[in-house]
């Protein structure tokens, strides 16, 4: 048998285990914080928090105008490479207006892991005139842009100059789950499964019902002999929307809509059934049809 292998997993309890080298205890179990994000990664994209948290909604860390060459980025949160940020309350940007011209600006939130920073950053990113710059996305820094801002020369900034970038999956994003499921191969899975149950079954919500077939109950009593009380309650219990049918186990009864079960059938064939007898005594008895021979012995 082949020996275990240890795989890469977090997190456990971590204990004070003597080190050989230091020849100090020390703890064996320590995690960095870019295992936590990577473990975020899996699961959680990049982007802006939407829903419920805080009441920040669909206004999460929207930019708007703010008079003059002010915006005002909202208070929201997001995630960016497995790490969590927020902004906790609304924060104003003077943008820089051009010599001439129109330049674009990105609003920016940088997630930066060097060590001289360790932290996410909200700042205002300027364009070369009407190009945007690009976004820095490499080993250690990640930035995400929530809106575009075109900021004039000879007006202030208005609401048409501000574009909305957070819906971009490209630039920005909504914070989803990457875990996945084919709704339409499930829904067919799941669909499958109904039509093979709904097949045996009768349809309590169909106008008429067709029942076909040799029926047999779990003692042995089938529709081509004897039917037990136990399947006849069966029949019976189906519902008033689809065609009942009544099975009747006697000869009595003058109903236009009951069916004779099987037994009783054979039972009243039998007794219909016209007689020739034959004998040297007077006949008695007997239905109309019957012959009878009687003959004398000499």
């Amino acid at each position: 048998m082949a020996g275990e292998i240890t795989l890469k997993s977090f997190p456990f309890d971590s204990m004070d285990v003597l080190n050989s080298e230091s020849s100090q205890m020390e703890p064996d179990r320590l995690y960095e914080a870019k295992i936590f994000r990577e473990y975020f990664k899996k699961f959680l994209s990049n982007g802006v928090y939407f829903g419920t948290y805080k009441n920040y909604g669909e206004n999460s860390m929207k930019v708007t105008a703010d008079g003059g060459l002010n915006i005002k980025v909202a208070k929201g949160a997001g995630l960016i490479e497995g790490a969590d940020f927020e902004n906790e309350s609304d924060k104003l940007f003077t943008l820089e207006r051009p010599v001439s011209g129109n330049r674009v600006d990105r609003v920016v939130v940088k997630f930066d892991t060097t060590l001289a920073t360790r932290a996410t950053q909200l700042y205002i990113k300027q364009g070369t005139g009407t190009t945007p710059s690009e976004l820095q996305r490499d080993e250690n820094i990640y930035e995400i842009c929530l809106a575009e801002v075109t900021v004039k020369s000879t007006t202030n900034i208005t609401a048409d100059d501000v574009v909305d970038k957070r819906l971009n999956n490209t630039l920005c994003g909504i914070v989803n789950s990457l875990i996945t499921v084919d709704g339409e191969e499930l829904y067919q899975k799941f669909q499958d499964y109904i039509d093979s149950v709904t097949n045996n079954l009768v349809r309590k919500d169909e106008e008429n019902v067709t029942i076909s077939g040799v029926f047999k109950d779990k003692i042995g009593g089938t529709s081509e002999n004897n039917f037990t009380d136990e399947y006849k309650s069966k029949l019976d219990g189906i519902s008033n929307g689809a065609n009942k049918t009544t099975i009747n186990n006697t000869l009595t009864s003058n109903s236009t809509t009951e069916a004779l079960s099987a037994a009783m059938g054979k039972k009243l064939n039998d007794e219909k059934q016209n007689l020739i007898k034959s004998g040297t005594d007077i006949p008695i008895g007997g239905n109309n049809g019957d012959i009878y021979i009687q003959y004398f012995n000499e």
